[in-house]
């Protein structure tokens, strides 16, 4: 017990480390940089997904009614989560309010990664749904216009892709998202707690 009386004294001696601030805003810039890249670099995909869906929907001549409601229902997914890429890519680009209000700016980025968190957990498990339901409509073309070989094949490969995007891209997506937002928001916090 005396052993552990000791050490607690000698971590209450030792000086706390100060932190640089400009080395912490250099940093914190860059990795929201790079977040706001990612998000800029995600909107533009999904901006020209959208238009080649588009594209394909206005030129294709499809057989089946379910592949225009199959397509429709791609583009409402694409512009729902374009809308909210472009609308997350603004919000995050905001730099005068963290040199404004740096508290206000941790908590607004703690709301942030909950609310990002939500939209790639229960969000996307909507997205997902409908994805599935266009692919299955779409089926109904297929099965139309493919042997029955490689309309298994389509099958398969579209459960796979579901299964392969839920199960391993997702995780490693909000595994990565939430550790860029958790390293800006535990560097803004250090340079908080300094100024107390």
């Amino acid at each position: 017990m005396k052993d552990f009386e000791e050490i607690k004294r000698l971590w209450q001696v030792q000086p706390t480390e100060s932190v640089n601030i400009e080395d912490v805003f250099i940093k914190m810039n860059e990795k929201k940089s790079g977040y706001t890249r990612k998000l800029l670099k995600q909107t533009i995909i999904v901006a020209i997904a959208l238009f080649l869906v588009f594209m394909v929907w206005l030129t294709a001549t499809f057989i089946t009614w379910t592949s225009h409601l199959a397509v429709l229902i791609v583009l409402g997914c694409l512009i729902y989560y374009f809308s909210i890429q472009l609308e997350d890519y603004l919000k995050i680009n905001r730099t005068a309010f963290i040199l404004k209000k740096p508290d206000e700016y941790i908590t607004y980025l703690k709301d942030y990664k909950k609310s990002r968190l939500k939209l790639n957990t229960q969000s996307y498990q909507v997205y997902v749904i409908f994805i599935g339901i266009a692919l299955i409509l779409f089926a109904f073309e297929m099965y139309y216009v493919l042997p029955l070989l490689l309309l298994l094949l389509y099958i398969v490969m579209s459960i796979g892709w579901i299964l392969l995007c839920q199960f391993v891209f997702m995780k490693q997506y909000n595994r990565k998202e939430e550790e860029h937002l958790q390293e800006i928001i535990n560097d803004l916090e250090r340079l908080s707690q300094q100024f107390l």
